[in-house]
Formats: structure tokens, C-alpha cells, sequence
């Protein structure tokens, strides 16, 4: 999987200059004209990004691009902010990308969970969205035969819990999450290098025994 740290980057930065605008995270910004500066400014880079990812996949044969996201979560900003500064530019990098054959895979880490329904506007069976501390019960709901859903095994499960207890978490997450396909298992922050490797185990083996399609 191609890691495309700078797509993430773009977003983060965006983020960043909101929070500096504002008096606190998940207040208006202070400048209004500042937002246009910042929206024209990621518009500006926007071709080069796509372009450099779509590169990179045609060289090495990975379609797959994931877009390591911060700060655009529920505890770093409000709705109406990313509706406006973050979430446009991602969804135009995504269906450009997209439309490049490649596919893309934002890691949206963080609890994104009131967003579910604004980034559920992508073209169905395009893209991998992974999630971190997101509802993925409720992602499921709402993005379900829509995207492809990755997690969100706990980190700390993996590194203070008991074999059974990530078998039952696993149980949990394939019984709903994976009913009917587009799910993929993995960690809430991939796996923790601190992660018990018997833990590691159950779930890579338990989800290859119970993880079946009749």
C-alpha cells in the first residue's frame, strides 16, 4: 500500500491555520478573508498532489493510496468548519485519484463519526475508508455497500487484553461490520509495536477461521 503522507499533510495544515484563526478549536475564525487564502491555496496544489500519488502508482502497481488524515476529527474541529476547509479538498483529491484508476484510503483517525454522512459523497465501491476511535457500528449504517470499511480493533486490546477477549472483539466486528462484505480487519491505529503477539495472532487467526463467506 502506497502511504501518501503529503496528501494528508495538505488537509493537516489547513487545519492548523483554522485553529490559529480561531480563539479555541471548534470556533469561527477571527479573519474571514483568511478562509479564501486557505481554500485557494489548497485548490492551487491540489493537481500536483494528484498527479505525484498517480505516479507513484503506476510505478509500483499498488492502486491503493492511504491518506494518513489529522485534525479534521470531531475533537479537533467543528462540522461547519470541515464542511468548508476540509472536507472539499479531500473528496476532489479522492475523486481525482479516483478517476486515475487508483484507490484511495484515508485513514480517518480520530472520531469522525458525526461526519459519516458528508464523506459518504464518493462514488460507490471506490475507496477504503480505515478508522480509528469512528463508530465503525454506526459507519457501518450509514457507509455500508457504499465504501469499504477498515478497522478498528482496539490498540489497547492488542497490548493489555486477553486472546479471548480480541477473539470476542473480532466476533463482534465480523458479525455486523463484515455482514455482506466490504469490510477489512485491522487495528484502530494499525498494529501497536506494543501489541501482545499472542494477541496479534488471535485476531489474524481467528478472523482467517470465522471470517468466511458461505
Amino acid at each position: 500500500m502506497l502511504n501518501f503522507g503529503l496528501v494528508g499533510l495538505m488537509v493537516t495544515l489547513a487545519a492548523v491555520v483554522i485553529a490559529r484563526e480561531s480563539v479555541v478549536p471548534q470556533t469561527p475564525i477571527r479573519h474571514p478573508g483568511q478562509s479564501e487564502k486557505l481554500i485557494e491555496a489548497m485548490e492551487k496544489v491540489l493537481p500536483t498532489i494528484i498527479e505525484q500519488a498517480v505516479t507513484i502508482v503506476e510505478k509500483t502497481g499498488n492502486p491503493v493510496v492511504l491518506i494518513p488524515l489529522h485534525k479534521g476529527s470531531t475533537e479537533f474541529m467543528s462540522i461547519e468548519q470541515f464542511k468548508t476547509f476540509y472536507w472539499p479538498t479531500l473528496r476532489k483529491l479522492m475523486l481525482g485519484l479516483i478517476d486515475k484508476g487508483a484507490i484511495p484510503c484515508p485513514f480517518f483517525e480520530g472520531d469522525y463519526t458525526s461526519r459519516l454522512e458528508i464523506i459518504g459523497d464518493i462514488p460507490k465501491g471506490k475507496a477504503i475508508y480505515r478508522f480509528g476511535t469512528t463508530d465503525i457500528f454506526k459507519a457501518k449504517e450509514v457507509l455500508g455497500g457504499h465504501v469499504c470499511i477498515r478497522g478498528n480493533v482496539p490498540a489497547s486490546l492488542l497490548c493489555t487484553g486477553t486472546t479471548s477477549e480480541v477473539e470476542e472483539c473480532c466476533k463482534k466486528l465480523i458479525d455486523f461490520v463484515g455482514k455482506n462484505g466490504g469490510f477489512i480487519m485491522d487495528g484502530s491505529a494499525g498494529i501497536p509495536d506494543q501489541s501482545r503477539i499472542e494477541n496479534v495472532r488471535a485476531m489474524a487467526d481467528f478472523t482467517k477461521q470465522y471470517g468466511v463467506y458461505n
